[in-house]
């Protein structure tokens, strides 16, 4: 497996070697972390775990500064058509107040229509702890100390 910080080569302006949607968090992990309003990025769900299969979509989070989630899904959108075209996007827009959460979601062409992009975003004030025994996930960057574990 690749570092997370690892560039891959490019040819114009597009990220080549890019096979699977790890490979395009992996690609585009530098430009979210040059973000200064983007504190912390990791995987849950099926890639995070392992069990992931052509069906699978990935599931990544991001945290963000306070009000920044439109600007902070651009930078996301942005930094994906460096690695392919962004075909279709829905927003779930905020599905949560209290801790305010967001949900967009994006698919890459070239990738089959199950495997999708499920971008969450939580601000930077919710202070998520982990739990050992409830989650399973991969860090792709934490330059906030962000991510926190029980225990």
């Amino acid at each position: 497996m690749r570092h997370p910080f690892e560039r891959l080569p490019q040819i114009g302006s597009l990220v080549t070697g890019v096979t699977t949607l790890l490979d395009v968090i992996t690609a585009i992990a530098p430009q979210i972390a040059d973000s200064p309003h983007i504190h912390a990025m990791w995987l849950e769900g099926s890639w995070a775990t392992g069990e992931n299969n052509g069906d699978s979509d990935i599931d990544v989070w991001i945290d963000v500064d306070e009000g920044t989630f439109d600007l902070c899904i651009e930078v996301f959108r942005r930094a994906l058509e460096t690695v392919r075209e962004v075909d279709w996007e829905r927003s779930r827009g905020v599905y949560s107040l209290n801790p305010r959460l967001q949900k967009q979601t994006f698919h890459l062409a070239g990738f089959p229509q199950p495997q999708c992009i499920e971008l969450d975003l939580q601000e930077h004030s919710r202070g998520f702890v982990f739990s050992r025994d409830e989650h399973v996930i991969m860090a792709i960057f934490d330059k906030s100390n962000t991510i926190i574990w029980d225990r």
